[in-house]
């Protein structure tokens, strides 16, 4: 966390495998109709990436030649978490729909419609959204290897914690990117401001916008509703509450406890 390398990251960037993975032992092991739901919700905001990644390219961000770079190798990878979460579907004996990325794409709200145009304003108006956007991504794909992570470690499966602690190396990587460069544009205090008022007013937690909201309820129960799952939403507090002027951050415990 306290570094990032994006040119060793570049050099080394790779998919996921399928390959990388005994999938004919999938039939010796069972899933639990949560852990379905829940990889079912996983695959689907992986699959959309390139979605956002669309969105994301129509703002300043074009301008940061690091960012067009990591986003290049990162939406790339985030598309092939998804097609491995499905094939290990599959295999479990869990049919996926042809065409469920077209059908998770035109489930997209409004809200994220007004989200893409209100980013594009921003930038248009401040220099200082870049920190906004950076830091939304680090907190974001904090959230998103916690949660692999507490599938991973609650599950049976031992084929699926696999599948999952792959995913998460790949995970720590992306969020080491976003953290790092939002340290570093967090520095000027109109960014800290602007950040806070943005997480404040608009922040929604993974998955928001690409599913309904009974579904990311039910996410968040499900992963965070333990004592377990407290401690790490304490965690992803805590640690973006490092970044400068984010000391406040409360914003995943709090969601937890709504």
């Amino acid at each position: 966390m306290n570094n990032f390398d994006l040119e060793r990251y570049l050099t080394n960037s790779k998919k996921v495998d399928l390959s990388e993975f005994d999938f004919s032992a999938a039939e010796n092991y069972s899933l639990t109709d949560d852990e379905v739901r829940c990889l079912h919700y996983m695959m689907d905001v992986e699959s959309s990436t390139i979605v956002y990644l669309r969105a994301i390219l129509r703002t300043c961000v074009i301008d940061d030649p690091e960012a067009v770079a990591f986003l290049s190798c990162w939406a790339y990878e985030e598309y092939f978490h998804g097609r491995v979460i499905r094939e290990f579907l599959r295999v479990s004996g869990v049919e996926v729909s042809p065409g469920r990325y077209v059908e998770v794409k035109r489930s997209a709200s409004l809200r994220e419609r007004i989200e893409e145009l209100g980013a594009s304003f921003m930038c248009s108006l401040t220099r200082h959204f870049h920190a906004a956007y950076l830091t939304w991504g680090a907190v974001q794909e904090l959230t998103t290897l916690e949660g692999y992570g507490v599938l991973a470690r609650r599950t049976s499966n031992p084929l699926l914690k696999t599948v999952l602690n792959r995913i998460i190396k790949d995970e720590r990587r992306h969020f080491s990117f976003y953290y790092n460069k939002a340290r570093a544009a967090l520095e000027a205090s109109r960014a800290q401001r602007l950040t806070t008022f943005l997480l404040r007013k608009f922040w929604t937690p993974v998955g928001s916008g690409v599913k309904a909201d009974p579904d990311v309820n039910w996410m968040i129960r499900f992963v965070f509703g333990d004592s377990a799952g407290a401690e790490v939403t304490r965690r992803i507090d805590s640690t973006i509450g490092r970044l400068p002027g984010l000391a406040w951050f409360d914003l995943l415990t709090a969601t937890r406890s709504h």
